[in-house]
Formats: C-alpha cells, sequence, structure tokens
C-alpha cells in the first residue's frame, strides 16, 4: 500500500501573493508622496504668522506690473523642482476683504540680477528664456475678518495661480514676472496681500543755502527720500520750482560754510549759496507741473533716482545733492545724504509700475508673502 502523496496548492490564477501585493502597494504610495505638491513660503518666517506690511495684487483694482526678484538663498529646497502655483495670502485685518476677478500674466524666469542689483527696467530684470507659466482670469475670494497674528492658507484667505504650464527651477534669482489688468464691474478694490517690509533706512541733514521763489520761509524745495538711501535701491530726490524750467542737481562733497553764489558771477539772488566742496556729478531735470490745482502753488516738479550699489561698499557712503534752478538762477538746500549702515536681508526685491511703461519703482526692502507649490 502506497504512502499517500503530499498535495502541492497552486495559487489561483486570479491571486496576488502577499508579498508581491506589499511591493506593488508599496512602489504606488511611493508614487504619490513624490507627485505629491509640496509648499515653500518665502520669506520662511512667515508661513504662518502675519507680516508686518502688505502690497496690492497687480490687477486687483488697476493695471499694474509687479517683478518680484527672489535669491537663490532663500530657494534651496527647491531646485530640481517644478513649480506649479503661486499663493498670495490675505494681509491681517479685522475686516473683510470683498472679492473680485482679475487678468493676470504670470512670466517666470532666472534673473541675471540678485535681489540688491535689481533694476527699475523690467526688461533688465528678465532671464535668457523666460517662461510664460499662466495667462488668465484669477479669482479674488470674498475673505471674512482676521485680525492674525496667525493666517491660515486657506481658500478663503490666498488668491491662488495655477500654472497651465509647470517651471522647473534649476537654480538661481528667480524673477516672477505678473502683469495685472481689471476686470470692469469686478474689481477687487480692496485685497492687501500680506508683505514684509524691513524697517531700514539712510539720513539727511540740511545744510542750508536755498534762495528764490519756491520752499517757503526757508527755500527748502530741494528733498531726499530717506527711505531709499538703502544700499542697492534707487535714492529718489526731488525738487520744487518754476514750472517747465530746467533743474540740474549737482552731486559732491558737502562744505558746511556756504559760498556766496554772485561772487562765482552767476546772476544769483544775494541770498544763494553754494555748499559743495566738489562737483562730482550732474543730473538734469525738467520741472514739470502738478495736474492737480490744489498742488500748482508748489511749482514744477523734478524727480531724479540714483542707483547706489548693491554691496557693502555703499554702506554709510555720504554725498550732498544742491540743485540750480535756471530760470531763478537760483540754488535749493543742501542735503548732505548717507547710505543706510546695514544691507536689507529680506533676499527679495519689487520693481512694480504701469505695464505700458520700461520701468517701475524699485524697492529693496519690501516683497508680497509669497508660498510656492511644487512637485
Amino acid at each position: 500500500m502506497h504512502a499517500p502523496t503530499a498535495r502541492r496548492t497552486q495559487p489561483s490564477p486570479h491571486t496576488i501573493p502577499a508579498t508581491v501585493a506589499a511591493l506593488v502597494i508599496s512602489i504606488l504610495a511611493a508614487k504619490t508622496t513624490a507627485q505629491s505638491p509640496q509648499h515653500l513660503v518665502v520669506p520662511a518666517a512667515y508661513e504662518h504668522t502675519d507680516a508686518i506690511s502688505y502690497q496690492w495684487i497687480a490687477g486687483a483694482s488697476r493695471a499694474v506690473r509687479q517683478q518680484t526678484l527672489i535669491g537663490a538663498g532663500s530657494l534651496q529646497t527647491l531646485v530640481g523642482h517644478s513649480l506649479t502655483a503661486i499663493e498670495l495670502r490675505r494681509s491681517a485685518k479685522n475686516e473683510t476683504f470683498a472679492g473680485g476677478v482679475a487678468n493676470l500674466t504670470v512670466t517666470l524666469s532666472i534673473s541675471p540680477h540678485d535681489p540688491l542689483n535689481i533694476t527699475r527696467a523690467f526688461a533688465g530684470n528678465v532671464g535668457v528664456a523666460p517662461q510664460q507659466v499662466f495667462s488668465g482670469a484669477v479669482q479674488f475670494p470674498t475673505s471674512p475678518p482676521n485680525p492674525g497674528p496667525n493666517v491660515a492658507w486657506t481658500p478663503d484667505n490666498v488668491v491662488r495661480i495655477a500654472f497651465a504650464t509647470p517651471f522647473v527651477y534649476g537654480g538661481g534669482t528667480l524673477c516672477l514676472d505678473v502683469v495685472g489688468t481689471p476686470i470692469a464691474g469686478q474689481e477687487a478694490a480692496w485685497w492687501m496681500a500680506d508683505a514684509m517690509f524691513e524697517d531700514v533706512e539712510g539720513s539727511a541733514t540740511d545744510l542750508g543755502g536755498g534762495c528764490g521763489g519756491f520752499g517757503g520761509p526757508q527755500h527748502t524745495w530741494s528733498h531726499v527720500a530717506t527711505r531709499t538711501l538703502v544700499a542697492g535701491n534707487y535714492a529718489d530726490f526731488f525738487a520744487y520750482g518754476t514750472p517747465w524750467s530746467l533743474a540740474v542737481a549737482a552731486f559732491g562733497l558737502g562744505n558746511p560754510t556756504g559760498l556766496p553764489v554772485h561772487a562765482l558771477g552767476l546772476p544769483s539772488p544775494i541770498d544763494c549759496e553754494l555748499h559743495l566742496s566738489t562737483i562730482d556729478g550732474l543730473m538734469p531735470a525738467v520741472l514739470v507741473p502738478h495736474t492737480d490745482p490744489m498742488l500748482q502753488s508748489r511749482g514744477g516738479l523734478a524727480h531724479i533716482e540714483l542707483k547706489l550699489p548693491g554691496a557693502a561698499q555703499a554702506l554709510g557712503m555720504q554725498l550732498t545733492t544742491q540743485w540750480l534752478e535756471w530760470e531763478q538762477m537760483a540754488t535749493s538746500n543742501a542735503l548732505q545724504w548717507t547710505v543706510c549702515g546695514a544691507l536689507p536681508t529680506l533676499d527679495m526685491a519689487l520693481v512694480e509700475g504701469d505695464p505700458s511703461e520700461a520701468e517701475g519703482q524699485v524697492s529693496v526692502h519690501l516683497a508680497h508673502v509669497l508660498r510656492f507649490e511644487f512637485e
């Protein structure tokens, strides 16, 4: 009598062995994780906390072009990844932000400049291979009051721009170029996005020497915006005088002791004084009349900007600026100005202006808080 033969059980053709099933699940889970959107907030300190300032979004209520340069040091997490969206979060305020719709075009590139060397010329900040990642209508949600300090990245707090074409970031200074135009009847008149403002500025001392018919009893018709006296920024100088006259701004070393201008042979009023011991540069400008009747008594406005080096060598740099108004042969008050003694640390810079113009207004210490989505 033969011993019974052990029967070998064959697996069902529809049954996957446990080890194979586990391997498949593991692969699918890894693939899903790899493709799940991830996020990076810049500046990183404000991922959850409201920053100290706010800034409008291009197109919310008027046509605006905004270029933001973001330094490579803030974007290391994104290297080698595809950027798929950006989000802007509302600023904390105990107030409802009414929603709306705007047309936005978003272009990304690797800028040839770092943030402290941004140029006010829009074209100069764009890299050699710009990629348009979005163009179309963007929704601004109606956002309920949120006094902060923590503001979540939830749909009713966020303007989200999902890219039609992902952008692969390989390193370098990222140029985020946004052109926005409002849609009539759908404007979001007051939808302010969170922004970081770095509180740095230079200083100025008035040396006197002003004369002529403008600037009040002290003839102080020359001014400088001390917030712009920051390394990498454009120092902003402006003056008032006879409408449509020529004004020339002279730059040099200051002299507290004034020299009567008529002693130099110029037909100037007797009280005009030169407070420059050297003249190292001249910049002309026209005194353009104000269109607002309420401001026309101040005279025409001349405006010039001087690019400051975006490097440590500019820290504490000091010069004096004094204007000569040609029609009156009058000198302005001389301003001895000093660049801020610290470099901005934001690692972001903003230039914004009208989309139809070639240049905009630069700030190296103000920028939106941005959240990048990437895979």
